[in-house]
């Protein structure tokens, strides 16, 4: 249908313009290929656009927000869905969360519930279900103000919108009988604002439109969520200089935020012609509660509209009950104060200067962005737009190097964008929904987690920083959590989920038994160790404080993480010297051949073939989450060596040494709990059990785990088939822990999976799931194809450099440059049929072991900030 239209189009533009028919039709045969843009590798693009429905009736329309663009800059951000005259922007806010009734503290009974649980694993009993406990849940995070465009419809070509990774701007452009318009948005890394440019066009054609507010109520996601005891205000003042919404939010007695809302705030600036405020009809939206119900701004003959957008929240804009009849509020205020200064910041004779508010900007995102430059060498499909290059995709039995490439830079783009004062969500920084699925919380058990995996051999030094302070943030929740479900003492217990505020343990029942999931500490303070693997020992700026990254943030928390482990261990659950799950009452020590128990475990949301219960023993994610955690525990009392590290140390390895064996299967594959009671379940999307491969180091130095890990994705793979094989982060995962075993083969199946599917938006955004089936918007795979990339080109650790390890035959040349190795240097590569070139700059002095997988290595001394470049034959 949408191909029909464009022909439409474009033979009556052809008449209306003076073309002719032919040469029309010679335009349209390009379709796809764009010239009018100079595209490079640092734009995504598409000639389709998807408007925004609102109050829509159906799932397809409901989720029409999801082909947007976005730009962002780790707090304010945007979805721009493109439409020529009816646009709509969604303004985000990363830290915008729903309250909710459920409870905000780790509940008490959950301490005396452990032996319980212990019981029930020891003795095999599956039916114990935690008392028929109901979860409750984290806030929801929610978006901002919806600011739609209005203006007349004409006939129009030449259309297309592009997302600019160096600028983050977001861009329309389109033609019509008055000339070529255009119109871009990006959000400042430099003001903390979101901007757009709207210019006349070519012709001199005017800019006439309307700019109104859609309803809350017009956005729904997955049923209607707490959003509906909110209550809000749409907001223009009588000069038209701006409009806004403001909200407050539902006041829950126990809640942090009862007394607390958020304003969206977009001061109007327009340069010739006119505005005015008008005032249409009430949309009878219960929970709008302002006088007049739906305020616009009327634009007519201006040369040129600029929009300056900043969103907040607060704690404190009073009793909910007095919202309705309040006038003034501090926070619409404290915005109409900021965008003032903004728009004074950049206006020079009276206009405002677009270009000198992108400029600072655009230094800090161009800086992060080419960093690192991949190119795979596929020149022919470059200017082909997003949603076609998507269908030759779907319709190739082999990956198209162009897209792989385009792809790898917006997942870049995309973490760059979610960088700053948090972490990507399960939504990175955007929704159009209200209550979206997993209400775009942050999952820590797999979706944060794949999300870092680039981030610092990506060389994105400011995610990574952004991940510390995220972190940090939760300290507090997380020693809780620990104390409560263990009852132990300066230890820390990671749950599942976080909204970005709290990070308490309440988010368990029977089937979802997260309050015995043990391995999120050592996972989620590995990316921090990474950091400094790639970078060095730095400090890093926190609540006004300037902490020593080895001192004050790893040694201490790894130090919690570890004592974690050696409280969750009791002589008195232990495994015999058969490899046999015992307990023995009152037990003091283990006897020569024994090994700890870790008990209660859960290897995340799959249990034991035949076994009614995900509440188990011995979860071998738990087991190596432990070895590698303590490992990096006892690497850092090395470098820091404080008073006592020695005798640290030594009880650190000792744990290690008493820790649970692994346990392989017939066919050799790892198996995912080691217990000899329990047998494999196979029919599963995660596979957390090959923790020992990704995203620890293991399999490095033990070809018998590496082969069993390899074993344990083939299994996987054939008996989960048709099963739940649709969940994206399922393959990002399987193509992280292949890379990382240097399996070429299985890492590119994994990418082509994800690539040849139905995965991506036509903005090049993605969805949780490959057939797209379900609409839930997520940038796991988005984000995560930046690390498979990564793994697949580069491996590194301390003294390390291998170029390749688990390169496609199918790219027989190609380069990357700036990737950090775990070795404090950047590494650039380039390959091809012949030869490998290797450059390095390391940033100490040190001898690191630079080679080809499968090839030739040499020992090369650095003096600390030296360059050097090595060719190695194929």
């Amino acid at each position: 249908m949408i191909s029909k239209i464009r022909i439409f189009i474009s033979i009556l533009m052809c008449i209306f313009t003076g073309g002719s028919f032919f040469a029309g039709m010679g335009n349209l045969l390009k379709a796809g290929c764009v010239d009018m843009i100079n595209n490079d590798h640092a734009k995504s693009f598409a000639t389709e656009y998807t408007e925004l429905v609102a109050y829509a009736s159906n799932d397809k329309d409901r989720l029409s927000w999801q082909e947007g663009m976005v730009t962002g800059n780790g707090e304010n951000g945007a979805v721009i869905a493109g439409s020529p005259y009816g646009d709509t922007l969604i303004y985000q806010n990363i830290n915008f969360i729903m309250p909710s009734n459920d409870p905000r503290y780790t509940p008490d009974e959950v301490t005396a519930q452990l032996e319980e649980a212990r019981q029930a694993v020891i003795n095999y009993d599956d039916t114990w279900n935690i008392h028929g406990r109901n979860a409750s849940y984290f806030y929801a995070f929610h978006p901002g103000h919806v600011l739609r465009m209005n203006m007349q419809k004409h006939l129009y070509s030449g259309y297309i919108r592009y997302t600019d990774f160096e600028t983050a701007e977001v861009g329309v452009r389109y033609a019509d009988i008055r000339g070529t318009w255009e119109r871009t948005t990006f959000s400042s890394r430099e003001d903390n604002v979101t901007i757009t440019k709207i210019s006349k066009s070519s012709l001199g054609a005017k800019i006439n439109m309307t700019l109104s507010l859609d309803d809350c109520w017009s956005l729904r996601g997955f049923g209607g969520g707490d959003e509906k005891n909110m209550r809000y205000k749409k907001l223009v003042d009588s000069g038209a200089d701006y409009i806004a919404q403001i909200a407050h939010y539902p006041s829950y007695e126990n809640s942090e935020l009862k007394n607390g809302g958020y304003c969206g705030f977009t001061k109007v600036i327009v340069e010739g012609g006119k505005k005015e405020r008008v005032v249409l009809d009430s949309t009878n939206d219960s929970e709008n509660v302002a006088a007049e119900q739906n305020p616009t701004i009327k634009i007519e003959d201006a040369d040129a509209v600029y929009l300056i957008t900043k969103s907040d929240r607060t704690f404190d804009m009073g009793r909910f009950e007095n919202f309705a009849a309040a006038d003034d509020y501090a926070l619409l205020n404290e915005l109409k104060e900021y965008t003032n200064g903004v728009a004074g910041k950049y206006t020079s004779g009276g206009k405002f200067d677009y270009d000198a508010a992108l400029a600072p900007h655009a230094g800090k995102q161009s800086a992060l962005f080419n960093a690192v430059k991949i190119d795979l060498g596929d020149e022919e499909h470059e200017k082909i737009a997003n949603e076609y290059l998507i269908r030759l995709q779907q319709k190739s039995e082999t990956l198209i190097p162009a897209l792989v490439e385009r792809a790898y830079n917006q997942g870049r783009y995309v973490q760059i964008c979610c960088a700053g004062t948090s972490f990507p969500r399960l939504y990175g920084m955007w929704t159009g929904e209200w209550n979206p699925g997993w209400r775009g919380i942050y999952t820590m058990d797999a979706n944060v987690n794949l999300q870092s995996s680039g981030m610092n051999t990506g060389n994105m030094y400011d995610a990574g920083e952004s991940y510390i302070r995220f972190v940090l943030k939760q300290i507090p929740d997380w020693e809780e959590n620990a104390a409560k479900t263990y009852g132990m003492t300066d230890a820390i217990q990671v749950p599942v989920n976080t909204d970005g505020d709290r990070a308490m343990m309440v988010e368990y029942n029977q089937w979802y038994p997260f309050q015995y999931w043990n391995a999120g500490a050592s996972w989620m303070l590995l990316p921090i160790y990474e950091f400094r693997a790639c970078y060095g020992n730095r400090t890093i700026e926190y609540n006004g404080e300037n902490l020593d990254l080895e001192k004050d943030i790893l040694l201490p928390l790894l130090t919690k993480q570890a004592n974690f482990w050696e409280q969750i261990c009791t002589p008195e659950y232990f495994t015999d010297a058969d490899g046999n799950a015992r307990y023995e009452q009152g037990k003091t020590a283990l006897e020569e051949g024994e090994k700890y128990l870790i008990i209660p475990s859960y290897s995340p949301e799959n249990a034991p073939l035949g076994y009614n219960s995900p509440i188990t023993a011995n979860a071998t994610m738990d087991i190596s989450a432990a070895k590698d955690g303590l490992r990096m525990t006892i690497e850092i009392e090395k470098a820091v060596k404080s008073q006592g590290w020695e005798e640290r140390v030594a009880k650190w390895e000792n744990l290690m040494s008493l820790l649970p064996d692994y346990k392989f299967d017939e066919s050799g594959a790892l198996c995912e709990w080691a217990m000899n009671e329990y047998s494999e379940n196979n029919k599963h999307r995660h596979i957390s059990h090959l923790y020992a491969a990704w995203p620890a180091f293991e399999t490095q130095t033990d070809e018998k785990l590496a082969a069993a890990c390899n074993q344990a994705i083939e299994n996987r793979n054939r008996e989960n088939e048709g099963e739940d094989d649709t969940a994206s982060h399922g393959w990002v995962h399987k193509a992280l822990v292949a890379a990382r075993l240097k399996n070429a083969a299985s890492v590119y199946h994994s990418l082509y999976m994800l690539m040849a599917d139905n995965l991506y938006y036509t903005s090049l955004m993605t969805d949780h799931y490959t057939h797209g089936g379900w609409g839930v918007f997520c940038t796991d795979t988005s984000i995560g194809t930046v690390g498979i990339i990564d793994e697949t080109l580069l491996y590194s650790n301390a003294g390390v450099i291998e170029a390749l390890p688990a390169l496609p035959s199918e790219w027989s040349e190609g380069s990357i440059s700036g990737l950090r190795a775990r070795t404090n240097a950047e590494v650039s590569l380039g390959w091809n049929a012949e030869s490998v070139t290797v450059t390095v700059t390391s940033d100490e002095a040190q001898t690191i072991n630079v080679g080809v997988y499968g090839g030739e290595s040499r020992e090369v001394s650095f003096a600390a900030g030296e360059t050097k470049t090595l060719v190695f034959d194929r």
